[in-house]
């Protein structure tokens, strides 16, 4: 029986137990790959065993024939670059309801309009006809006939309020919907922090308003991970990715725009702030990592001490976001090759 056959005979149930299937094979693919279970590692998987993203499943048989193992970081490479952009399309559609609302709207007022005018002529006629007569029944007729076109246009605007109304919700909901939308295109979902395109947009707003040069950027790496990863499986590896994240939050002030933009790299824009301040952030960071004890949940075992190293560059008015990074990476690169778990400034 071929593909198509089979589709064509499918049935709903059929559907939801083939979908129930990948669904385990995805969660035994994880396991077996020990790769957690997050959002972004499913939606991944899930892709490569439904057959609807031959990329992904191209890029994915490739790993696994060259003997490379499906880390966190490549697994998370997939889903920025062939998954994610879905969710930006899912975003830009509401475009079109957006439309449907606005133009729904416009015919509402159009009809208010039209009715109030009919409402302003029929007055100014009878108006007029008032003045000109003295006879009792005609001027019951006229009144009867402003009390007419004023409860047609009591009417239309009793029509125009209902419609506001089911706007105003349809809108209250399409605004929720966008900040949805917005919310997943620019955020890490294992960390909550901004992701690369959530940094390049905030960052590149922040230091729009930096008219005088007095932002910082840290860059900041795990030391050894890759280690943590091999000893303890990315479950534990992911548990660090998220303690580091916490703890970079937890310790930045308010108006900071924290980062992950890679599987264990972090960056974090420190806007107002000296270099002497950026450096006493980063040692508070780097101190609270270093004395982080962790403990596997399933088995008691206490993980091993992990720390991170950081580079910081001061600002200029020269540096935009790109040269900013790239004078706190290099400082970062002087960090680890000094020894790592230490802060280094760029020159």
């Amino acid at each position: 029986m071929t593909t198509s056959d089979m589709d064509s005979s499918a049935t709903p149930m059929d559907a939801a137990v083939r979908e129930d299937d990948v669904a385990f094979r995805v969660i035994d693919f994880l396991f077996v790959h020990r790769l957690s279970t997050t959002p972004v590692h499913y939606a991944v998987v899930h892709a490569y065993f439904d057959g609807k993203h031959q990329e992904i499943c191209a890029a994915v048989d490739g790993q696994l024939a060259a003997g490379k193992p499906l880390d966190a970081f490549f697994v998370g490479e997939l889903y920025e670059e062939y998954l994610a952009a879905e969710a930006i399309r899912r975003f830009r559609g509401v475009g079109s309801d957006v439309e449907r609302l606005l133009d729904g709207l416009m015919d509402s007022l159009r009809t208010a309009d039209q009715g109030s005018l009919e409402y302003q002529a029929s007055l100014q006629e009878n108006i007029g006809k008032v003045g000109q007569s003295s006879d009792a029944l005609h001027l019951k007729q006229v009144a009867q006939s402003l009390l007419e076109s004023a409860l047609k246009a009591s009417e239309t605007n009793d029509v125009l309020k209902k419609n506001l109304e089911t706007a105003d919700q349809e809108a209250r909901q399409l605004r929720s919907e966008l900040e949805k939308h917005r919310r997943e295109t620019m955020t890490d979902p294992l960390t909550g922090l901004l992701n690369r395109r959530g940094m390049e947009v905030e960052m590149s707003r922040v230091l729009g308003e930096d008219v005088e040069g007095q932002a910082a950027m840290l860059v900041l790496d795990i030391d050894h991970f890759k280690r943590i990863n091999d000893t303890y499986g990315h479950a534990v590896g992911d548990v660090v990715i998220r303690k580091v994240a916490q703890t970079v939050k937890r310790l930045i002030p308010t108006g900071a725009v924290p980062v992950r933009y890679g599987g264990e790299e972090f960056a974090v824009l420190l806007p107002r702030s000296s270099a002497d301040e950026a450096k006493g952030i980063a040692e508070s960071i780097r101190e609270t990592i270093e004395k982080l004890r962790l403990i596997r949940r399933h088995d008691k075992m206490a993980i091993s001490q992990f720390t991170i190293s950081i580079g910081i560059a001061k600002r200029s008015l020269r540096d935009d976001m790109e040269t900013l990074f790239q004078r706190a990476d290099k400082a970062l690169y002087e960090a680890k090759s000094g020894g790592r778990n230490r802060v280094m400034l760029a020159a």
